[in-house]
């Protein structure tokens, strides 16, 4: 009898492994893709931030510790790590709140929501290359569109671009328009999704549309809201493209943020070990701000 168990438990163990292999070999390509474009870059990159090597010579050199602490007392890298979390902070809150705006506009429209969503998305699709060019065309103090547009209401605009005080500011409105749009979208998803009985038991206690908005509209909105601010943050703190453009960190090192800073570090200055240390840094900075902004959202993410 004890025979038996003990022949019926090997062929139920084998048959589970039977099940869990099917599922593994169509996991397999995925997970290759996986591993060769993400899992190795990250533990190469992870291994070179110990290191000195300039990108030319063969030869690496293990120094330890040496390129954080190099950063660590570094002027530049502080600057840029002040300028990536004021970026953040420029763009993230207001792009959330423009997007959540003209997603209920939107949707209070009667006609004309389809033409509406695709002129407010169309920045989201649009090349990062070419916006960049044609923002920094229109930042011009001399003949740009924005001056142009300030000056015929009396308004003098300012250097955008070389003055250090506006040059963030100048960047930060060209994150926001971009990405606002996404940001509709995903509300006009979520609005969709609320139950509309929802809506006209509030109105028989006698909500009105202010309390409809803060006591029904906001708190079912809420998982929406925890992606895009996570989305938004980790997309901030990545912002490249226009900073290279438009400003080149400049002026004065008043746009350069922290992944321009690896730029300079790997490509300018072919300081790899350095690059790689400072890369690593960001990973930590943009990994510790998404668990804390995921225990948070325990408490304040509230579902239907």
């Amino acid at each position: 009898m004890n025979e038996r168990g003990k022949a019926g438990t090997r062929r139920r163990r084998r048959g589970k492994l039977k099940k869990l292999w099917i599922p593994l070999a169509f996991l397999l390509p995925a997970l290759g893709l996986y591993a060769v474009f993400f899992v190795y870059p990250f533990l190469f990159s992870l291994s070179l931030s110990f290191q000195k090597w300039n990108l030319i010579s063969p030869d690496k050199e293990f120094v330890g510790l040496a390129n954080y602490i190099h950063l660590l007392h570094d002027d530049v890298f502080w600057i840029s790590l002040r300028n990536s979390a004021l970026y953040v902070l420029m763009t993230v809150p207001l792009a959330v709140g423009i997007g959540l705006a003209m997603a209920l506009l939107v949707e209070s429209m009667w006609k004309g929501k389809r033409l509406y969503r695709l002129v407010f998305f169309l920045p989201v699709v649009s090349s990062i290359g070419v916006i960049s060019i044609v923002w920094g065309l229109m930042y011009n103090p001399q003949v740009g569109a924005v001056n142009a547009l300030l000056a015929s209401f009396g308004i003098q605009g300012p250097n955008w671009i070389n003055d250090p005080a506006m040059a963030l500011w100048a960047l930060a409105i060209v994150g926001i328009w971009k990405g606002f749009g996404y940001n509709m979208v995903l509300y006009i998803s979520g609005l969709k999704s609320i139950d509309r009985s929802l809506y006209e038991a509030a109105a028989i206690d006698g909500a009105g549309r202010r309390g409809q908005f803060r006591h029904v509209t906001l708190p079912l909105l809420s998982p929406v809201t925890f992606f895009i601010l996570v989305m938004s943050i980790i997309s901030s703190f990545q912002v490249f493209a226009t900073i290279q453009i438009i400003t080149r960190g400049g002026p004065n090192n008043s746009t350069n943020v922290l992944v321009y800073q690896i730029y300079q570090e790997a490509f300018q200055f072919f300081n790899i070990g350095a690059a790689a240390a400072s890369s690593t840094l960001l990973l930590v900075i943009v990994g510790t701000l998404t668990i804390v902004q995921l225990r948070l959202s325990q408490k304040m993410v509230h579902y239907q």
